[in-house]
């Protein structure tokens, strides 16, 4: 592979009205800082899709949403290198992609609402572009591995035709019921139907964005709970990748699916659907001191019974132990300050309950393979 001294031209064609598009630039510009100066081509007033390449532009690579078959006959016309960032590629690109995994998303928010003691779970998408419908398969089978059936409402495009069918639903739906649903400004609508119904967000049903859109998210009371993109990783890899294009590797079709590195949590999911409130004042006191060094002991003097029967009683309810539950709020902390800070090691390993960082990399390798030094680096 040939080295290159000169300033390299490279365009970002993407709307960064939203944060998707937004973060997305944002991971190629940090790619860019750090083996720059790259010469960065950006339009402000992006649309949604970019048919063609900027007028007059003469340039080294491209960065796009390839959602359009003129821009993709353009650019394979110029002999650019290139990649596409759209999570619906065109059938047969010859350039890598970089997506979002949603086999590990779907995977996510099924253990979310499992660990959270519903029983229904379902799920409000549509089935127009095929990202949606592998979305909507993999969530089922998600479901599926856990011998838990999939409740699915499919959303036309049209809504004012499909709202009156969508409250019914929404009424008749076991409650209480976690929904995930497939997009964020559909996630609003329904927050605002659940309202008009008087249907309780969360206690009725809690509600869980398929992503996590600041703007959106905040845009109807509740607030939405969303699963993180990995968006800056995606624009990250994808400018690396293009980097190494550039310098002369041959472009082929692949695609790199980058996992969801966690959930926030707000209101619209704010519940436990549980009955026996001792289940709750346990999940409570864990929820609230997990990153404290607890024991098993120091749950059973808030809910005053044997150890075997909670235990018993929760792994029914929650699917794992009070113990689990603990090692899976740390992990979870672990990997949001790993990803989305620079903190020291020892640092993260204390805001977890850890009382070292050797503690934190020994659990934190049990519970995803890999040390949190790789996991740091892969997400940043």
């Amino acid at each position: 592979m040939k080295t290159e001294s000169r300033i390299l031209n490279v365009a970002i064609l993407l709307n960064a009205k939203l944060d998707w598009g937004r973060n997305i630039m944002n991971g190629i510009l940090a790619y860019a800082q750090e083996v720059g100066p790259w010469k960065v081509w950006i339009r402000r007033d992006a649309p949604n899709q970019f048919n063609h390449l900027p007028e007059n532009w003469e340039g080294d690579g491209v960065i796009a949403r390839v959602s359009s078959e003129t821009l993709a006959k353009e650019l394979t016309e110029h002999g650019i290198p290139y990649v596409n960032v759209d999570d619906n590629p065109l059938p047969n690109l010859p350039a890598p992609s970089f997506l979002t995994d949603d086999k590990a998303g779907t995977e996510m928010a099924a253990e979310f609402f499992i660990e959270k003691g519903f029983r229904t779970i379902a799920l409000v998408g549509s089935i127009q572009k095929p990202t949606n419908l592998h979305y909507i398969n993999s969530f089922k089978q998600a479901l599926s591995n856990h011998n838990m059936p999939c409740h699915f409402f499919e959303i036309t495009p049209n809504w004012t035709d499909a709202q009156p069918k969508l409250c019914a639903w929404l009424q008749q739906l076991p409650k209480p019921a976690g929904l995930l649903c497939l997009g964020i400004n559909g996630t609003s609508r329904i927050v605002n139907l659940c309202n008009d119904l008087g249907i309780s967000v969360p206690h009725d049903i809690a509600i869980l964005a398929s992503n996590d859109d600041q703007i959106g998210c905040h845009s109807c009371f509740p607030p939405l709970s969303g699963i993180i993109s990995p968006t800056e990783q995606i624009g990250y890899r994808a400018a690396e990748k293009l980097h190494r294009l550039m310098l002369g590797e041959p472009m082929k079709p692949e695609t790199f699916y980058i996992p969801p590195p966690s959930i926030v949590e707000r209101l619209s999911t704010d519940t436990l659907a549980v009955k026996d409130p001792r289940l709750v004042k346990a999940m409570q006191f864990i929820k609230k001191h997990a990153f404290e060094p607890i024991t098993m002991n120091d749950i059973l003097k808030v809910v005053p019974m044997s150890r075997r029967s909670l235990e018993r009683r929760f792994s029914e309810v929650f699917k794992h132990t009070p113990n689990n539950e603990i090692r899976r709020l740390r992990m979870n902390r672990a990997k949001e300050l790993l990803a989305e800070t620079d903190l020291p090691m020892a640092d993260i390993a204390e805001a977890c309950g850890y009382s070292s960082y050797n503690y934190l990399s020994h659990a934190f390798r049990n519970a995803t393979g890999i040390s949190p030094s790789a996991y740091r680096k892969q997400f940043r």
